[in-house]
């Protein structure tokens, strides 16, 4: 049956021995150079036994107490006759094992009762990490009797008992007023970590809180921001359908800025084509307008619609076929229009337009378009003798507006019959 161990065991491994293996390091911790500091050494007033005192400063001698405040702590000296001293030679091992050894080793050789065994140790560590111990042993029922001849020079202090060796050190004798310093000493290193501590996190607190302070810049304008998009929301929404409509109003002046005006179109086609010139198709695509129709000669139409102004890109998209005996050509000629030129006036005001309708004259006279482009006026013809009629005058005809006469595509119109004799003189015009 097996056995049942209470041993902390991990995979052959002694947990509490590793544990202590991992702890043992760190109890020394203050006497490391870099935090000795943090456990000042206490003053102590030694009692030798010849009756003098002197001041040590742990366990380093100072000088004599005489002129000095006394101490809070103080020590006396065993004299020679009250003390079993031992060599140990140990090898390498930590304090904690160099002590439980002196321990053991004083059990052993003392020939004193367990209860009335008091000793001492002080380790020389080597270069090889070996270990040299001076071990001293008395009795605490001698010590004590000891103590009381220098009770008077205590003064009601409790004492510390110690045992100097060869080379001046002293070795401290556990069970005495040792503890007190020990304790004082405990509550400096407290202090001193404590106030390590207080500097590490004040350390850390001066380099926090330049980003603490700009975290909380940062959300108290998210907030500022949220507040301020709440106030102008309404406003936001208006620019919003502000812009929007800019931009409708934009593309709208754009779209009316590239329409080209049809009817000025034809009025110049009217103005600019010859008599011989006849159009049976017109087709406006944007800026690009088709024409076909008949001519007699197709080559000077087309240089006569090159060389017009707003007219460009002139060209036949097919070739022009002669029709029978008839001695015309049959034309397409496609071009392109300038939008400047024949666009839709888009910042002129309506009621400008209709002032100008308004103002217009009340008969326009008719021109003729003659091959040359030029307008002329025919004259009345002359009335004939004879007493002149009165012609009952009639309501008002409204203005037009008329775009150089009547129009037609080539070809002279008919003109009006000639008025009677004994009648209102009539006027004639024609257009081309």
């Amino acid at each position: 049956m097996p056995s049942l161990s209470s041993e902390a065991r991990f995979l052959g491994v002694d947990l509490r021995m590793l544990w202590r293996e991992i702890r043992q390091p760190w109890l020394r911790m203050h006497d490391w150079p870099a935090l000795a500091w943090l456990t000042p050494a206490a003053p102590v007033r030694l009692l030798h036994p010849d009756g003098r005192e002197t001041l040590w400063l742990g366990h380093e001698r100072e000088g004599a107490v005489a002129g000095k405040a006394p101490p809070p702590f103080a020590a006396v000296e065993l004299p020679e006759d009250l003390v079993l001293r031992r060599s140990l030679a140990l090898p390498p091992m930590g304090a904690a094992d160099v002590a439980n050894a002196s321990a053991l080793e004083a059990r052993s050789v003392s020939p004193f009762a367990a209860d009335d065994l008091a000793w001492g140790h002080r380790a020389y560590w080597q270069g090889n990490g070996s270990a040299r111990v001076d071990l001293v042993l008395s009795s605490r029922r001698q010590i004590a009797q000891y103590l009381a001849t220098r009770a008077d020079a205590l003064a009601g202090l409790e004492p510390e008992v110690w045992v100097r060796t060869a080379g001046g050190l002293p070795i401290v004798l556990e069970g005495y007023g040792e503890g007190l310093r020990k304790a004082h000493a405990m509550r400096w290193r407290r202090t001193g970590y404590a106030l390590m501590g207080l500097i590490v996190v004040l350390l850390a607190a001066l380099a926090v809180t330049p980003s603490l302070q700009l975290r909380a810049r940062a959300l108290e304008a998210a907030q500022a921001y949220g507040e301020a998009a709440q106030r102008t929301a309404p406003v936001v929404r208006q620019r919003e359908l502000l812009m929007q409509s800019a931009d409708k109003l934009t593309q709208l002046s754009e779209l009316v800025s590239n329409r080209i005006e049809p009817l000025k179109v034809l009025d110049r086609l009217t103005q600019l084509l010859p008599d011989d010139t006849y159009l049976q198709s017109f087709r406006l695509q944007g800026a690009k307008v088709t024409i076909a129709g008949m001519t007699n000669n197709a080559s000077a139409l087309m240089q006569l619609l090159g060389n017009e102004a707003g007219f460009k890109e002139v060209r036949a998209p097919s070739a022009a076929t002669r029709m029978g005996n008839t001695g015309k050509e049959s034309f397409s000629i496609e071009f392109m229009l300038d939008p400047h030129v024949y666009g839709a006036p888009v910042s002129a005001p309506i009621a400008a337009a209709a002032a100008a309708a308004a103002s217009a004259p009340a008969a326009a006279p008719i021109a003729s378009a003659p091959a040359a482009g030029n307008a002329a006026v025919v004259p009345a013809a002359p009335a004939a003798p004879g007493p002149a009629t009165a012609v009952p005058a009639g309501p008002a005809s409204p203005p037009k507006a008329t775009f150089g006469g009547g129009a037609t595509f080539g070809g002279t119109p008919t003109r009006p019959a000639a008025a009677p004799s004994g009648g209102a003189p009539a006027s004639a015009s024609g257009a081309r």
